[in-house]
């Protein structure tokens, strides 16, 4: 029994020493979690890193994603406790771009008018193992407290109280990896900003990943999301994300990715510029084999209603093929030395001269190994028919000094593209009408286009430089339409 009292007072004794120790591993695990983000990103660029002492450890650091997103973090490493203070700051430039795809949601975002940088705050402390919590032994056990700035904050806090939004909790397992849960509570009409509200229908999400971040696997579900501003209202339902990949090379991962959404809708304040998209779909699939990956896009929609245009349905199915792993890892390693450039001073022109040229090397290595890209299909549906568009654009026998001289490279495109479009639908395209049969028929009587059943066809070729529809070698002049016939002539 002596021997039992003195081995549990020595392991109480020593307790301490080891929690302290293991901060040591827990702030380096930390730190590698942030060089990971580096790679997965290559934009994100470490602008400044200073260490305070070594006992207590409080490291400042900095962070940029272009001009556009900033993050700044304290690290502070206690004995039992360790605290990871980090800033979000998002510029007015990156919100006014964020609804760019329509003008409705710009003015929807922004109201019109300049605002503020967009900041929010984490704070995260950090219990150390190897009893970080009530049900939890392991490395450490992390909670982090999200607070945001200006109106949006007050408009949580008057909602919830002292009561959290968002939940995040994570677990760093002994022997590297770890998981992380998200959730946060719905809402309505938080105030974003003075005429801006923003409604939130809640989150759960939750990842998993290995030691180095060499796999992952995550999930998430959203009910809702709907913004409400001056010049009119986004929504968003039934959002989903499923991501699986594992790693291939030092930045390249290979798995499978699935985002969808129930609906999109955009409106105007009046009611009458809306744009409605059901059922929209995302996929993208990469896998690897002898050293070269296979990368599948599948893009998808339903229901698609506009004005004046109104679809029942749209895809767009690519896959690049024998794109090589190691020129692959070299483009990304390109692009992360060109998002780290230390000159902030330069012009917007210049960086992009420079992106250019780092990218130049790389990018003929990857294409001189003769990828390839099958537009498996391009189509566009409604009640009246259906457009669609099938083919393979690649590089044949192309050599390093080809990219030396364009034209030689020119000769060496290969293009198939096979197009059917109904009649009817082709007819029914805003802007079009009645006057696309006629548009086309100089093509059709010179048989570039083939009519047949109320559709029209052609094979477009692209080889040796010279293009081709339906085998016949392709005169510009022949997209001219016929001249109108002289008054009183009679009609075809």
């Amino acid at each position: 029994m002596k021997k039992i009292l003195i081995t549990v007072a020595v392991l109480l004794l020593l307790y301490p020493v080891a929690v302290w120790l293991l901060g040591f591993a827990i702030e380096q695990r930390i730190e590698s979690l942030a060089d990971q983000g580096q790679l997965m990103v290559p934009q994100l660029r470490l602008v400044q890193k200073t260490r305070h002492g070594v006992l207590t450890s409080d490291e400042d650091s900095s962070y940029e994603l272009g001009p556009t997103l900033k993050i700044t973090r304290h690290y502070h490493r206690g004995w039992y406790n360790s605290v990871d203070e980090g800033t979000v700051e998002m510029s007015s430039a990156a919100l006014d771009a964020l609804p760019a795809l329509t003008p409705a949601v710009a003015t929807t975002v922004s109201g019109g008018s300049e605002h503020a940088p967009f900041r929010f705050s984490l704070r995260t402390v950090i219990h150390h193992g190897p009893i970080c919590g009530s049900k939890c032994f392991a490395l450490a056990g992390t909670e982090t407290h999200v607070s945001f700035t200006g109106p949006l904050q007050a408009s949580l806090s008057q909602l919830f109280g002292n009561e959290e939004p968002i939940t995040i909790r994570t677990r760093l397992s002994f022997l590297g990896g770890g998981s992380a849960t998200m959730s946060s509570l719905a809402f309505e009409h938080a105030q974003v900003s003075q005429d801006t509200r923003l409604s939130w229908g809640g989150l759960d999400s939750t990842m998993h990943y290995g030691a180095r971040q060499d796999w992952y696997d995550i999930t998430a579900k959203a009910p809702s999301l709907r913004l409400d501003g001056p010049k009119g209202t986004l929504q968003i339902d039934d959002m989903s994300f499923d991501a699986r990949s594992k790693r291939l090379l030092r930045t390249l991962y290979e798995g499978d990715s699935r985002i969808e959404m129930k609906r999109l809708s955009v409106t105007g304040s009046d009611k009458a510029q809306q744009v409605t998209v059901n059922d929209l779909l995302f996929v993208n699939n990469n896998h690897a084999q002898d050293g070269f990956m296979s990368a599948n896009y599948r893009f998808g929609a339903g229901p698609i209603v506009t004005q004046p245009l109104t679809l029942s349905s749209a895809h767009m199915d690519l896959t690049w093929k024998h794109l090589g792993l190691e020129s692959l890892e070299a483009v990304t390693v390109a692009l992360r030395a060109a998002g780290q450039e230390q000159n902030a001073s330069a012009t917007p022109a210049a960086r992009a001269q420079r992106m250019i040229a780092s990218l130049k090397q790389p990018l003929e290595a990857l294409l001189v190994e003769q990828p390839e890209m099958d537009v498996d299909r391009l189509s566009a549906a409604n009640a009246q028919g259906q457009a669609l568009v099938a083919g393979v654009i690649r590089l044949v026998g192309v050599g390093a000094a080809d990219f030396e001289t364009p034209a030689l490279l020119l000769r060496k495109l290969d293009v198939r593209l096979d197009i059917a479009i109904d009649e009817a639908f082709l007819s029914s395209m805003p802007g079009l009408g009645a006057n696309a049969l006629t548009q086309l028929q100089p093509m059709i009587d010179q048989g570039y286009i083939m009519r047949a059943n109320g559709a029209l066809h052609t094979q477009i070729l692209f080889r040796g430089g010279q293009p081709t529809f339906n085998g016949k070698p392709f005169n510009p002049s022949a997209m001219r339409p016929a001249a109108p016939p002289p008054p009183g002539a009679p009609s075809r």
